[in-house]
């Protein structure tokens, strides 16, 4: 094969008789990211969560780097694709410490003091060393939001997925999680985003993937995306949300 990271073949997901993906070949380069756009239902969470094996394809490949993916041991791929949540997933009965170092500890990746020292740096490195006995019932939602990436970090992926990683908060709190984003693209990462922050994916995104109905309708750069839509559903979604 290619040297993509990701590549998916003819990706299909259905519900019962609901048929969510209908056939999405989709590929990632290393170091790219790609903002995944469409309306609210066209499938795109769905993509992300067969990605990482949260949900299983009813049909189609999935290749991590040349490795078939869709028959491998999930908790191997995780540690290599991570993602984060709209609704940040953190246990409730752990502490925030706990809960950064759980994976990596149980997968005994690192050793617990080793992860409680990466912990603890990159509590320092968001602000919020503060936080480290803390339990996430006493966190604003951007707080929880930020540990939920870098618990995500905590395990060194090469790719990381962010399923509309803003939706569930407030404003103010929007601006500290994208920042925060923006500093993991910086690190030169693998991502692929699916947000509703439509100047957030203009500026971040090194592609545009457009899904509508469970199809990728239009694909390419932010210049071209924005600026000069090639189908009528793509102008349509764009006047309604810019």
């Amino acid at each position: 094969m290619d040297n993509k990271i990701i590549k998916i073949k003819d990706l299909k997901k259905e519900f019962g008789k609901n048929k969510v993906l209908r056939g999405i070949d989709f590929a990632l380069d290393p170091g790219e990211t790609v903002v995944v756009l469409g309306p609210s239902g066209s499938g795109k969470s769905t993509f992300l969560r067969c990605i990482n094996r949260m949900e299983e394809p009813t049909a189609g490949e999935i290749y991590f780097k040349d490795t078939l993916i869709t028959d491998k041991n999930i908790q191997k791929m995780r540690q290599k694709i991570g993602m984060v949540f709209q609704h940040f997933n953190l246990i409730s009965n752990l502490n925030v410490t706990d809960n950064l170092i759980m994976a990596p500890v149980t997968l005994k990746l690192m050793s617990e003091e080793k992860a409680e020292q990466k912990a603890h740096h990159l509590l320092r490195h968001i602000g919020l060393s503060s936080k480290a006995e803390a339990y996430p019932a006493s966190l604003s939602g951007g707080q929880k939001q930020r540990i939920a990436i870098i618990r995500a970090m905590m395990m060194d992926p090469e790719v990381l997925l962010f399923d509309e990683p803003t939706s569930a908060l407030d404003p103010e709190a929007i601006g500290d999680v994208l920042s925060l984003i923006r500093e993991v693209d910086k690190l030169g990462m693998t991502l692929t985003i699916v947000t509703h922050e439509m100047g957030f994916a203009r500026e971040i995104a090194s592609r545009i993937v457009f899904i509508d109905e469970g199809k990728v309708l239009e694909e390419g750069t932010p210049e071209a995306f924005f600026t000069h839509p090639k189908t009528p559903r793509v102008k349509e979604f764009l006047k309604k949300v810019l």
